[in-house]
């Protein structure tokens, strides 16, 4: 997998001169921090904790044993400038909605060949199902071009690249045209003649109320993967980057600039803030017909202890990465403090439930209330360092 340098993330820590660290971090989960300037040029602190899980038969949720960290970049397929985004940075300043991403494949039932296979993604009753087909392509018919039968399959990636778009340069490189939500994909044709689309690949993920049946037809591209940055409809929150922009305002963000940019997950994959309880099912993406997730209701709290004064958030779970064939989910909680001009005010940060303190002592030993309040106080002990 390619990786690329899509948000400036950590960097900015390091090139802003803040020199802060999370000296606590009781939740088991891992933690990071970044700085982000918002369209008012303003810098904030923003902390990132990413949990990873495993989920039993029941969807019930079990912290992995091992945590992987926040993603500092956004990783492609491949080729960063022809291939879509595998897993998106995590590192920006704020999401207003939650994004549920698949990180996946279809698999066949019994890993039985089928030519056909529709595979679903359900949240909280909110159901998008696409057709998988096997490879095919467009073949002499009655009435002209036609899909030809699809190759039975196993297993089929769910990625942008087997979903409809691409790039049409039939009429020379001048003259090029592209599917602006989904470039990397296959099947566009615009303006390619019947002799260069014959024997042509078409895509292997429709709507299935949507099927290609005819080689120039644009439907609209399908997939459950991260929506690239200058793809549609994501481009239309970047703002507006005109000369005034440049003159005026650069390298800062424009002041007509949505946060929605940020949002990496398809539009109809974008769900109001999650608070736990939510339940996601994956259908046919798994060596079982269907897995389950159900979200646990965590509260995420962060205090920021600057020199005068601390702030306390609660981290807010606005990204869902799912991986159906592993029962693997990483669950993204997000807040972010204010930073004022001298950066150095900020001392340290602390994630997660303050450890409880003991009540007395015998001899040397601290002594608590009971034995989950000693377990929690050795865990803050053993990973109170950064994370």
């Amino acid at each position: 997998m390619a990786r690329s340098l899509a948000d400036d993330g950590p960097k900015r820590l390091i090139e802003s001169g803040l020199r802060v660290q999370i000296t606590v971090n009781t939740t088991g989960m891992r933690a990071d921090l970044c700085v982000a300037t918002d369209p008012h040029a303003r810098d904030h602190c923003v902390v990132v904790v990413k949990g990873t899980f495993f989920s039993d038969a029941h969807g019930e949720l079990r912290l992995a044993d091992q945590q992987l960290p926040p993603q500092d970049t956004d990783e492609h397929e491949g080729d960063p400038a022809t291939t879509s985004i595998r897993r998106a940075c995590d590192f920006v300043l704020e999401k207003p909605l939650t994004d549920v991403v698949i990180l996946g494949e279809a698999m066949a039932p019994g890993e039985r060949p089928v030519a056909r296979l529709d595979v679903s993604l359900a949240v909280n009753g909110r159901v998008k199902t696409v057709a998988v087909f096997g490879e095919r392509r467009w073949v002499r018919g009655l009435g002209g071009l036609a899909p030809s039968a699809p190759v039975p399959f196993v297993r089929s990636p769910l990625v942008y690249e087997r979903a409809f778009g691409g790039i049409d340069d039939s009429r020379g490189p001048d003259v090029i045209e592209i599917e602006p939500h989904n470039p990397v994909g296959v099947g566009f044709n615009v303006h390619r003649s019947d002799r260069a689309i014959l024997g042509s690949s078409l895509p292997n993920l429709e709507y299935p109320r949507q099927l290609l049946t005819n080689p120039r037809a644009r439907p609209q591209p399908i997939g459950f993967g991260c929506v690239g940055r200058s793809w549609r409809p994501r481009i239309a929150y970047a703002g507006t980057y005109d000369r005034r922009w440049l003159d005026e305002v650069c390298p800062f963000l424009p002041a007509d600039f949505d946060s929605r940019y940020h949002q990496c997950a398809p539009a109809d994959q974008q769900f109001p803030l999650f608070h736990g309880g939510e339940v996601i099912r994956c259908v046919n993406m798994s060596e079982s017909p269907a897995v389950e997730f159900k979200l646990p209701a965590l509260k995420i709290p962060v205090r920021f202890r600057f020199v005068d004064r601390t702030v306390e958030r609660l981290g807010a779970l606005d990204t869902v990465v799912v991986e159906p064939a592993l029962r693997r989910i990483q669950l993204v909680w997000r807040c972010r403090a204010a930073l004022t001009k001298k950066l150095l005010e900020l001392r340290e940060i602390e994630v997660g439930e303050r450890p409880p303190a003991p009540i007395g002592r015998k001899g040397r030993l601290p002594v608590f209330r009971g034995l989950s309040a000693a377990i929690r106080w050795l865990r803050a002990a053993r990973e109170g360092g950064p994370r």
